[in-house]
Parts: structure tokens; sequence; C-alpha cells
């Protein structure tokens, strides 16, 4: 079943984006890994995917930096069929009421959540959201 489902991971951190894309291919889904969200853009506008692993923050450099949600917020818009999965090691209450709490029409930005300090997790909740 895996091997049907197309993953795009997002991390401006190479070691990161290896890992998480070593996870996913081991368990036979296709992944496509992206360095940034205008490299993610590209990567949509060509192929399709079934579920995105955002990281949060897309700049390192930048402590404030939430480019990840902004990111989440433009695939709900224009992709509206590929399920999210925010990936962080940052992630504060507010950060993750944005991302998983409901809007007014009932919609969330993201579908789960994974602490970067517990990866071991992510295969069982990628799998798990791609059958919601």
């Amino acid at each position: 079943m895996s091997e049907n489902h197309r993953i795009l991971v997002v991390d401006d951190l190479p070691d990161w984006r290896a890992t998480l894309k070593g996870l996913l291919e081991d368990e036979g889904y296709k992944v496509q890994a992206a360095k940034s969200a205008p490299q993610a853009l590209e990567f949509l506008k060509s192929d399709r995917f079934d579920l995105a692993v955002l990281d949060i923050r897309l700049d390192e450099t930048d402590e404030d930096n939430t480019e990840g949600l902004d990111l989440a917020a433009e695939i709900k818009k224009h992709w509206p069929g590929v399920k999210i999965v925010i990936i962080t090691g940052y992630g504060t209450p507010e950060i993750m009421r944005e991302a998983l709490e409901p809007d007014a029409e009932g919609d969330k930005l993201a579908a789960n959540y994974v602490p970067k300090t517990e990866t071991e997790d992510l295969v069982s909740i990628v799998r798990a959201t791609l059958a919601q």
C-alpha cells in the first residue's frame, strides 16, 4: 500500500531532510525532499503528492520563523487533497494551536504533528494520517 503514496518532505536542514526521507523510503513510500518553501511549491506544481511533512521553522537563523505554517496554508489553498504532518523541534502551544485546531469552517492546517525528538513515531503517524 505505501508504494502508491507520494510524500513531500520539507526541511531546511540537510541532515533532517535525509533522515526523514530515508525513514519514509524504508517503508516503501515515494519521497521527494525540498529544502525551502519555494522549492516545495515547485515540486507541488509539477507532481502529485498525498502527504507533506513540513518543518515549521524553515530558516534556522530566525527563531520566530514559522514559514512551514505559511507553506501549509498555501498547500491547503491550492492542493486541498494533500494531507499535512507538521514536524518541529520548536513547537510552542500557540504554534500547535494554529496548526492543529480547526478554524471557523472546521478546517485544520495540519492533520498531525511529530516532535523532532520523537521521529521514531513518524512512520506510524504518516500511516495513520494517510488512512484518514
